[in-house]
């Protein structure tokens, strides 16, 4: 313990202190709703004074072992009421959070922990992962110290207070470090626009290492919220998100557009939504549409949110509830946006250019990158002495005032709101015997849902389970392309480079191999064939042998597309699926779920009705 006292860090804040030291927010919070229950999940709750006392004792027991201001701590918990326990004594502890899935791929996971210089790996037993890079820490053997008072410390408002990586151009995602000045701003100028009022309830459908996780979780309790935390099933199936909102009595909710559209699609009127007070849209373009269906469908106040993961999750929020059209509003407090030319001079009001911010929510830089810190994190020539990210989405202000989204200036996309670097896509396939060169595009489907198409070269059929076992180890699931196109050659532009513009028109080698054939059909029955044909219909993927005995993932398709195959299943057929069977891993195969509609089909027919797909 001696050893940390001597690192202890004090810093003369220029207000008071309690509304700069992110610590205190939390246990004022305590004082005021000591028995108020601070985090539900599933069947448990903990009250502010159990969550206080608990990450206290973790945060001792972190110390003991050798923790000092300012370390880095990788957490890699499943979601539990324990994952917030043990962000909450990082915080407490003065070291940085982070965050990492937990079914992140090894080498990934490695390269998180070596570039972060990560001191320790905080996770479960049931975990068999092992490493020589940094100390492996079970949550079940930590909340050892019996001393559950809060910790007198002080930290100087430039400590990282998580490391979030995102997806980089280079084939390595690169690491963003967040200062605690930033989160202390991001919560004030946040609080000021949307009402985080104490009575309500709040949402955490987002998963821990996405950066919007921190508002509907660590900030919701700072300002005194009860968070009501999904579990996984709660996050992707629409059906259990749905009853978590409703059954919980949530107030405000978080989500992509995707996540809307998905909710929307499994319940069309929105009755889960009737008591949510407000709506807060972000991590995707806002379509028109879906914001028009919440307009008529809720009464909720609705926000569309506007920021990256550089400058402190939300830079900008416009309140749409009651507009007719899509903007990203205005900055939230001591932020400024400015948009400018490819020189960086500020553009006129009305000019579109890119979107650049500079104040309080600006990260540190990029994790062991000085050279992309100093190519992102520039200073105005107009302004020299104000600090901006150069974002890479192009915007323009509006003649009100507001700000308007117009896209990407690079080959970065958000789907499902990851966001993700093709070219880190590219750089993977292109390590996999056989392929030439690749090329990631990402393709719209819907208004609110894109999937990843990738084309490569080869002078042999490189099979699409080969490429999905390889990328399943190398990058998470979310960033796999849906598709695998052989093309015969790329479209080059006028310097011999690939034309991605026109990677469309590229002249595949098609798998000779029918998706599935005329026998197979022939072995069915009348449901079975249709059921076989609304599944294969509905996958993203489209490249490969499709047999009974094909496993989803051996055919690219993820949780997200397996809930479209299920409700496309439940409106041809006029059945539901029953709520323990919503999940991917109930169907190891196509035909376990072809018999499993097909029972279903035969307990909802009624002698003599004929069901409609039938007629």
């Amino acid at each position: 313990m001696s050893n940390y006292n001597s690192k202890r860090i004090t810093e003369v804040f220029d207000t008071n202190i309690e509304e700069k030291n992110i610590n205190l927010l939390f246990e004022k919070m305590v004082s005021r709703f000591p028995n108020k229950a601070a985090v539900i999940y599933d069947k448990e709750s903990i009250t502010y004074e159990g969550l206080n006392k608990a990450s206290n004792r973790l945060s001792r027991t972190l110390i003991n072992h050798g923790l000092h201001i300012g370390d880095v701590v990788a957490v890699r918990l499943e979601r539990s009421i324990s994952m917030m326990i043990a962000i909450m004594a990082i915080f407490k502890a003065g070291a940085t959070y982070l965050p990492l899935d937990f079914d992140i791929p090894n080498d990934r996971l490695e390269f998180f922990i070596l570039n972060s210089n990560a001191k320790i790996l905080l996770t479960q037993c049931n975990i068999s992962y092992k490493n020589k890079i940094c100390d492996i820490l079970f949550i079940e053997e930590m909340l050892l110290d019996s001393n559950s008072a809060n910790l007198e410390l002080e930290f100087p408002l430039s400590l990282i207070s998580y490391i979030i990586y995102t997806s980089g151009s280079t084939g390595n995602p690169k690491g963003v470090e967040v200062k605690r000045e930033s989160l202390c701003n991001f919560i004030e100028g946040i609080s000021e626009i949307i009402d985080f009022s104490f009575q309500k309830r709040i949402a955490c459908l987002t998963t821990v290492s996405f950066d919007i996780f921190f508002l509907e979780s660590i900030m919701a309790l700072y300002k005194g919220l009860t968070v009501v935390l999904a579990n996984e099933d709660e996050q992707r199936n629409p059906r259990s998100m749905a009853k978590l909102i409703q059954e919980n009595k949530v107030d405000m909710i978080q989500m992509t557009p995707s996540r809307m559209q998905l909710l929307l699609n499994h319940d069309k009127e929105l009755m889960c939504l009737k008591n949510i007070k407000e709506i807060m849209i972000g991590g995707e373009p806002f379509p028109l549409n879906l914001l028009k269906t919440l307009q008529q469908k809720t009464t909720a106040k609705i926000y569309n949110m506007y920021g990256p993961t550089e400058t402190t999750i939300w830079s900008t929020i416009s309140d749409l509830t009651h507009k007719n059209r899509i903007d990203i509003g205005h900055p939230i407090k001591n932020t400024e946006i400015y948009i400018v030319d490819e020189n960086l001079s500020i553009l006129p009001n009305g000019q579109a250019g890119e979107i650049c911010i500079a104040g309080k929510g600006l990260a540190k830089g990029y994790v062991g990158r000085n050279d992309l810190t100093a190519e992102k994190f520039v200073y105005l020539p107009q302004k020299p002495d104000v600090r901006i990210y150069r974002t890479g989405d192009m915007g323009r202000y509006l003649p009100e005032g507001d700000l308007e989204y117009l896209g990407r200036t690079d080959n970065q996309v958000k789907i499902r709101g990851y966001r993700i670097e093709l070219e880190e896509i590219e750089s993977h396939l292109n390590k996999i015997d056989g392929i030439k060169q690749s090329v990631v595009i990402a393709l719209e489907t819907s208004e609110t849902d894109k999937i990843l198409q990738a084309f490569y070269t080869s002078d042999n059929t490189i099979s699409q389970n080969y490429i999905l076992d390889y990328l399943s180890l190398k990058i998470p699931d979310y960033m796999i392309p849906g598709t695998f196109k052989r093309v015969e050659s790329f479209v080059q532009t006028s310097n011999g480079k690939i034309d991605r513009k026109r990677v469309l028109e590229c002249v595949e080698i098609k798998d000779e191999t029918p998706l599935f054939n005329d026998s197979l059909i022939n072995e069915l029955n009348e449901t079975q064939a249709k059921a076989l044909e609304v599944i294969v219909s509905t996958f993203d993927s489209k490249n490969g042998d499709v047999t009974l005995e094909t496993g989803f993932s051996d055919a690219g398709v993820d949780s997200i597309t397996f809930i479209k195959i299920v409700v496309a299943l439940e409106s041809e057929f006029d059945f539901e699926f029953d709520d323990e069977m919503l999940l991917i891993t109930k169907f190891p195969t196509i035909r376990t779920m072809v018999e499993y509609v097909e029972s279903k089909v035969k307990l909802s027919v009624q002698p003599g009705k004929l069901m409609s797909w039938a007629k």
